[in-house]
């Protein structure tokens, strides 16, 4: 028999986890549901994960676009968005960065923007349709 599983949390590694945590507070109106010293987890309205912010000393921020001769990512979010203008404003008023590199292509249908969150993760606002 199957033992339960279940995606509790995505964790991201930083070095101020108060400060990305209350970024990801804000672009998702989520609120704080644990804090430690060095830990901070956040919840998301009608959605069963979490996101949480986790110290990490040695934490070098991503590069985008990848480079194999530097700190590659190693996951990113993806966000659902209605409005991709006034999304992506939001979140740069928030601390993030739009990096000059996009990857999507006009032919490919709903499209994304990449986004960097304050501590360098990148993540995407992909089109609702």
């Amino acid at each position: 028999m199957k033992p339960f599983i279940k995606l509790q949390s995505v964790v991201l590694d930083c070095r101020q986890p108060a400060e990305l945590a209350k970024f990801y507070m804000a672009l998702l109106d989520g609120e704080i549901v644990y804090e430690i010293d060095n830990f901070v987890s956040i919840s998301i309205p009608g959605v069963a994960i979490s996101i949480s912010c986790q110290f990490d000393e040695d934490y070098i921020p991503p590069v985008w676009p990848d480079s194999r001769k530097e700190q590659m990512k190693m996951v990113h979010l993806d966000f659902t968005v209605k409005d991709m203008d006034s999304a992506v404003q939001f979140a740069l008023s928030l601390g993030a960065k739009k990096p000059l590199i996009q990857y999507w292509q006009p032919d490919w249908g709903p499209q994304w923007i990449t986004l960097l969150d304050p501590a360098g993760h990148p993540f995407c606002l992909c089109s609702h349709e």
